[in-house]
């Protein structure tokens, strides 16, 4: 590695910076996360030239591109909101430091709308049988009081414009969720999601030592084994998503959609806060935004056309780098709105410390300081709102199918 580190570090974040092809609001917490992107993709690159292959690993941002506000993830040099793709599928490579975890949302139909007090006791019966019951000989752990997992319940206005939106029903809920009993060892299979948190993985991975920090990867056989979990993994989330809908509204309902946004989607490639649709099915994605604003159940454009590509500057890089039929078969939804800063107006300067640390400095609108922080959980932030569908709409990812108006949604 001695003759790559002598490359400039300059030159590998520029050249990480080619390999980011964006869609995202043109904001502050977009920006953010298009540069720490470049300090992950720049390790990946470097973890494929070690190993012999084209450094080619790209980032694709949806609409709703934006901070993680997951500590490791950051560190790693990781954003949200797009999917990262190293190959097509069949190199035994994966990298973990993108820490998939099979996150996602469930739409269930429902007969009417439920009483929220009724709902928030079940709620509360489930915490209290937290760890009684079990999906494939694990207890479940409910973690509906945590990060951004949520019970929503809405009433649904199909678009006339869409005919597959004739059968949807009038009521639906939304369940999201993750089976964070699968981050760590602790499970049946003796392995888990998270680096940090599974002593098993970490025993199985390599690690190579770059300019920007270390970078955990697997590769053979047990990558192979690791795809293999994580496949189990999130069908294990589905069983754990279907359950808690019965446990709140019964079972009498019918699956509307149950996607996740957040794990691997082939052995090379993970989605990071993203849809990734199939051409070939027909695929309902349930896109929320804040509370105070609709959900919107979405269906998938195949990307790029040829305009969009020029309006985006594409065209140019992807021919450059053979990348023409990875973006046309990019297939991505946002998933959200995802984070915003309205008080960050710029990020004029990134500092590096010699434990391979960074410190982002931003301008604030009020022209007075500036706040230089390491990761961004810390900050205030807001949720974007219809500007994300407005730009999903417009960049032609994909078209409305119905619009779920909220009746409550519960953060317990």
């Amino acid at each position: 590695m001695q003759g790559l580190h002598q490359k400039g570090r300059g030159k590998l974040l520029e050249r990480a910076r080619k390999f980011i092809f964006s869609t995202a609001l043109p904001d502050s917490a977009s920006k953010l996360c298009r540069l720490n992107f470049r300090y992950g993709l720049a390790k990946m690159h470097l973890v494929q030239e070690q190993l012999g292959l084209d450094p080619t690993t790209t980032f694709i941002a949806a609409p709703d591109c934006t901070i993680s506000r997951n500590i490791h993830r950051w560190r790693n040099g990781i954003g949200y909101g797009g999917k990262i793709t190293w190959g097509d599928g069949k190199e035994p490579l994966i990298f973990i430091d993108t820490m998939p975890n099979a996150c996602g949302m469930l739409v269930g139909s429902l007969d009417e709308i439920p009483d929220p007090i009724e709902l928030i006791q079940r709620v509360h019966d489930m915490n209290e049988r937290s760890g009684e019951l079990k999906i494939d000989g694990i207890p479940i752990h409910w973690n509906y009081g945590t990060g951004n997992h949520f019970i929503n319940v809405f009433e649904i206005f199909p678009n006339p414009a869409v005919s597959d939106s004739s059968d949807l029903p009038q009521y639906a809920f939304i369940v999201h969720s993750s089976p964070a009993e699968l981050k760590n060892d602790k499970n049946n299979r003796n392995l888990g999601m998270y680096y940090h948190e599974s002593e098993n993985l970490r025993f199985i991975s390599e690690t190579l030592e770059t300019p920007f920090g270390d970078i955990h990867y697997l590769v053979g056989a047990n990558a192979l084994n690791y795809y293999d979990f994580f496949t189990w993994a999130k069908n294990f989330g589905r069983k754990r998503r279907h359950l808690a809908s019965e446990l709140l509204f019964g079972k009498n309902f019918k699956v509307v959609t149950d996607k996740i946004h957040q794990g691997m989607t082939h052995m090379n490639e993970i989605a990071l806060g993203c849809h990734v649709f199939n051409n070939s099915e027909k695929q309902f994605f349930p896109l929320t935004l804040r509370a105070d604003l609709p959900c919107y159940l979405m269906k998938g454009v195949p990307s790029f056309t040829e305009e969009a590509m020029e309006t985006l500057n594409f065209t140019g890089r992807s021919t450059k780098y053979g990348l023409e039929e990875r973006l046309k078969k990019a297939n991505i939804l946002p998933h959200g709105g995802g984070y915003t800063f309205p008080h960050i107006i710029s990020v004029p300067e990134i500092f590096e410390t010699v434990e391979k640390r960074r410190y982002f400095s931003v301008d604030l609108g009020t022209g007075i300081g500036t706040v230089i922080f390491e990761t961004p959980r810390e900050l205030e932030f807001a949720y974007r709102g219809r500007n994300v569908l407005v730009q999903t709409i417009d960049l032609g990812l994909g078209e409305i199918v119905a619009r779920m108006v909220p009746h409550f949604a519960l953060k317990i």
